[in-house]
């Protein structure tokens, strides 16, 4: 991966073999979700802020307890309280833990050790990057389904800082596919180059694990916007949509 157009085509929705639910209720914070977490032992979500209704509904729907993080957060100040199965740590996710700072494995081999599958929703302000980019491969793989948010996506056409990014990309798309792509609203989209590619500033990112793909499977095509989509993030805002050009 080399290119801002390599990333698209990464990020470019492929044709999945589970419907996707939508989790997290109606407003920010919801995601589209491949329906494939039977076996899914507990979900990994780094930046909760106060709210937790994506995690709630996850254990509500599929028993599935969670373990957040958020230095910003406080576990008395969360709109639903804290549940049985469900843990909080007041900390950054990086790329050492030190101080108030702890890795995507240490966390993982202090809340989930073995081997069983994981899920990851995280929303961590651009910190995703470099994060995710020298999380080991070994934990990577453990996350059947990988949610994330990406932020500052206007680095698509700044190549000296896309060239930062373009590890976080590589290291996603050796083990995941991208199945579903979902515009934050919250600013203007931008073009891409001089391609017809426009792109929002923030865009949700739905990744389902390559073995969870079968080649006898018949696959679901992806839909922009697909119908379980949330209209918008930030309800006074325009809502957004991708153009068709992403599903080509």
């Amino acid at each position: 991966m080399h290119t801002a157009l390599d990333v698209v085509e990464f990020l470019k929705p492929k044709p999945c073999p589970v419907p996707l639910v939508r989790i997290g209720g109606d407003r920010d914070g919801a995601y589209l979700v491949p329906d494939d977490l039977t076996g899914v032992s507990a979900c990994f979500s780094p930046g909760v802020s106060n709210r937790k209704d994506f995690e709630d509904e996850l254990q509500d729907r599929y028993g599935i307890g969670s373990h957040m993080c958020d230095f910003t957060s406080d576990e008395d100040k969360f709109a639903t309280p804290l549940r049985s199965g469900q843990s909080f740590r007041k900390l950054w996710l990086g790329t050492e833990t030190e101080g108030d700072t702890i890795t995507l494995q240490d966390w993982v081999s202090e809340q989930a050790p073995g081997d069983r599958d994981l899920l990851l929703q995280m929303d961590i302000e651009g910190a995703e990057y470099p994060t995710l980019s020298t999380a080991l491969d070994d934990v990577l793989r453990r996350f059947r389904v990988v949610l994330v948010e990406l932020h500052r996506l206007v680095r698509l056409n700044k190549p000296h800082r896309l060239e930062l990014a373009l590890p976080f990309f590589e290291k996603l798309s050796r083990h995941f596919t991208c199945v579903h792509i979902h515009p934050n609203n919250v600013r203007e989209q931008i073009r891409i180059g001089r391609t017809n590619y426009w792109v929002p500033r923030i865009l949700e990112v739905t990744l389902l694990r390559k073995d969870r793909f079968d080649a006898a499977q018949e696959l679901i095509p992806p839909q922009l916007p697909h119908p379980l989509d949330i209209p918008f993030n930030v309800r006074w805002k325009q809502p957004q949509a991708m153009g068709k050009v992403w599903l080509s």
